[in-house]
C-alpha cells in the first residue's frame, strides 16, 4: 500500500500461530486452518492489521514453501479485513555460520552476526527480498514493510550517552562503549542499505523500521529513508509512556512523517494492554499489540489476548479495544455484593453444606452418596460468583476455574472441596467486613 499521511486507524497485533513455539516454526509448521481461525478472533475484536516475523532461515530451507505460506497468510488475513505488516530482515542473518549454535563467550556484548561484518553477502538478502516482493508485493493486504525488528545492537537494551538521564534506569550502559558504538554502526549500516534497496525495488509500498525505542530514530540515520517512523514501547508507567509518545509526535512533525507504535503491551514489564490502548487512543496513534494469541510461544505467560479456544485472559483488554476503560478516577464506587443480603445467605448455606458433609457423611434422602460433593461445589460457585462479580479476588486463575476443575474430576476429594469453600467464605467475609 502506498504511504499514507495518517496511520492512526491501525489497531493491530503481532502474530505467531498458537500451535508453534517460535517464529521460525511458524513458517515451517504453517497451518492455514489455525491462521484462519485466529484471524477470525482478531476480526471479532475489531483489530485490523497483523505484524508477522519473516525468517530468512525458513526461506533458505524451502523458498517455494515459505513464500507460499507467507502469501497464504496475507490473503487469509485480508479476507478477514486484516492488513499485514511483514518484518523482512528479522535477525539480520544470511550466512550459514550465523545459524550455528554458539556458546557463551563471556563477553557482555552478545556475538555479532557475521552477516553484518560482510556486506558482500548482502546480495543474498537482496535476492530474498526480490522473491518476497514477487510473492506479495502486489497484495492489497500489504500495509507496509518493516525492514527489521528491533535492530538496535545492545546488551540488555540500546544505550546512547546523550540520552536523557531518566532512561538509564531501564537502559543500562555497556562497559566497552567504543566497541558497542562500532557494532551499533554496523547494524545501522545494514538497515540503511536495505531501506534503500527495498525502496528501489518497490517504490510503491511504504517502509518503516521497527526501532526498539523512539530515541533510536535519529542515531540510526533512517528517519530520512522511511515513510513511517516506527517505534516500540514497553515502558512501565503512564508518565514514561507519555514521554515516549511525546517524543514520537515531535519527531513526526520534524520529519513530516506519520508515526506508529508496532509493538507494545507486556504484563511482566508493567505495560498492561488496557493502559497502552487507552493512551494510544488519547494520542490518536496507530498500534500493534504484542500479541494476539496465547499459545505455545515462550511469551505465553506475559503476552496474548486470546487462547486457542477463543476465551481471553483479561476482559479489560477486550473492553479497551472497544473504547471502554477501567474507572480510575474519583467517581469509582466500591461494589457492595451484600446489598441484597446474598453474602449473609451464602454464609449460612456454606455452614449447612459443611454440616451435611461432616466426616464424609451426607444426609441426602435415602442415603445416596453419589453426589456428596455437589452441594459443596454449588455453594463454592455461589461464593465465587459474588467474589468475582465484586472484583474482590485475584483473577489470574479465577475461583470459578478451580471449581470447574473439581467438577471435571470423577470423584472430587470432599475434604479439598471443604477447604476451598472455607477459603472462599473467609475471603468474602473479610471483603465485606463480616466477623
Amino acid at each position: 500500500m502506498k504511504p499514507l499521511k495518517d496511520y492512526s486507524f491501525v489497531r493491530g497485533f503481532n502474530y505467531t500461530q498458537s500451535n508453534v513455539w517460535t517464529d521460525v516454526n511458524f513458517w515451517e509448521e504453517y497451518d492455514h486452518a489455525i491462521v484462519d481461525r485466529d484471524m477470525g478472533y482478531a476480526e471479532r475484536l475489531k483489530l485490523n492489521s497483523a505484524r508477522i516475523f519473516l525468517t530468512y532461515s525458513s526461506y533458505r530451507k524451502d523458498p517455494k514453501g515459505f513464500l507460499a505460506n507467507v502469501k497464504d497468510f496475507v490473503q487469509t488475513a485480508w479476507a478477514h479485513g486484516i492488513s499485514t505488516n511483514p518484518i523482512i530482515y528479522h535477525g539480520m542473518r544470511f550466512l550459514e555460520e550465523d545459524f550455528r549454535p554458539h556458546g557463551d563467550s563471556g563477553d557482555e556484548l552478545r556475538p555479532l552476526p557475521k552477516t553484518l561484518e560482510d556486506p558482500g553477502c548482502w546480495a543474498l538478502g537482496e535476492r530474498y527480498f526480490d522473491d518476497l516482493y514477487e510473492a506479495i508485493g502486489d497484495e492489497p493486504g500489504l500495509l507496509f514493510w518493516d525492514i527489521s525488528n528491533e535492530p538496535g545492537y545492545r546488551t540488555d537494551a540500546t544505550w546512547y550517552k546523550d540520552e536523557p538521564a531518566h532512561h538509564r534506569e531501564l537502559v543500562p550502559e555497556p562497559g566497552d562503549m567504543a566497541e558497542f558504538k562500532r557494532r551499533q554502526e554496523l547494524v545501522w549500516k545494514f538497515v540503511r542499505h536495505f531501506c534503500k534497496y527495498v525502496k528501489s525495488k518497490d517504490p510503491v509500498n511504504a517502509i518503516g523500521v521497527g526501532n526498539t525505542f523512539i530515541f533510536e530514530t535519529e542515531p540510526s540515520g533512517t528517519a530520512e529513508l522511511v515513510d513511517i517512523i516506527v517505534f516500540h514501547d514497553y515502558f512501565p508507567t503512564r508518565k514514561k509512556v507519555r514521554e515516549m509518545y511525546d517524543m514520537a509526535v515531535e519527531l513526526g512533525k520534524k520529519y513530516g512523517k506519520p508515526v506508529i507504535n508496532n509493538e507494545t503491551g507486556c504484563l511482566c514489564r508493567a505495560n498492561p494492554y488496557d493502559m497502552v490502548i487507552e493512551l494510544m487512543d488519547e494520542y490518536k496513534m496507530g498500534y500493534y499489540l504484542f500479541e494476539l494469541m496465547i499459545g505455545k510461544d515462550v511469551w505465553n505467560r506475559v503476552h496474548g489476548i486470546c487462547y486457542p479456544d477463543g476465551t481471553v485472559r483479561d476482559p479489560s483488554t477486550v473492553a479497551a479495544l472497544f473504547g471502554f476503560y477501567r474507572n480510575r478516577g474519583e467517581t469509582v464506587l466500591p461494589t457492595d455484593v451484600n446489598q441484597e443480603n446474598h453474602v449473609d445467605r451464602v454464609i449460612k448455606l456454606a455452614d449447612k453444606a459443611l454440616r451435611h458433609n461432616r466426616n464424609g457423611i451426607t444426609f441426602a434422602p435415602g442415603g445416596d452418596r453419589s453426589n456428596e460433593t455437589e452441594e459443596l461445589l454449588e455453594v463454592c460457585e455461589y461464593t465465587a460468583n459474588l467474589l468475582e462479580a465484586g472484583q474482590l479476588v485475584a483473577m489470574d486463575v479465577p475461583p470459578t476455574a478451580k471449581i470447574a476443575a473439581f467438577r471435571r474430576q470423577d470423584k472430587p476429594n470432599a475434604d479439598e472441596v471443604k477447604d476451598y469453600l472455607c477459603e472462599l467464605v473467609n475471603t468474602l467475609k473479610k471483603a465485606c467486613h463480616i466477623v
